[in-house]
């Protein structure tokens, strides 16, 4: 599903060369990832790491995703407490929020680094999608300033 969506943005926009999707991940590989992190992923973030394991342009792969999990970016929000997933090639991570060690499904998050070291804190994440289909479709569609 994301895999074929990812592929459809890749063959009718223009300028779209840099999404290159990567060989799928194991259940056992995010599994392990999952151990690093300390967090069960949302359902739909394992479906696509089976289908891709990263895209080189949206989202990270798992090794990405431990490491940028395992980093504090903001005094707001030590580690394991964002799920980061995804960049928006400006400095900015997608992310899921994390309670009791689970990865909240259905509130995806835009962090914004400017505003985590120069604005008022508690504007650094700001809701985006209520699922990474709905987020690929809307980033894709900006990115590009085309729809399918």
């Amino acid at each position: 599903m994301y895999l074929e969506l990812i592929n459809l943005f890749r063959t009718k926009r223009k300028y779209s060369n840099e999404i290159k999707p990567q060989p799928p991940a194991s259940s056992e590989e995010i599994m392990h990832a999952e151990q690093q992190t300390g967090i069960r992923f949302p359902q739909e973030l394992r479906d696509l790491l089976l289908e891709m394991n990263g895209d080189c342009n949206l989202f990270f792969s798992l090794a990405e995703i431990t490491d940028y999990s395992a980093c504090q970016y903001s005094e707001n929000y030590p580690p394991g407490s964002l799920l980061f997933f995804g960049g928006d090639g400006a400095g900015n991570l997608f992310a899921y929020q994390v309670k009791e060690s689970k990865a909240v499904a259905g509130e995806i998050y835009l962090w914004n680094h400017e505003i985590a070291v120069f604005g008022p804190k508690e504007n650094e994440l700001e809701f985006q999608a209520v699922s990474l289909t709905e987020l690929l479709q809307d980033y894709y569609n900006t990115c590009y300033q085309e729809t399918l």
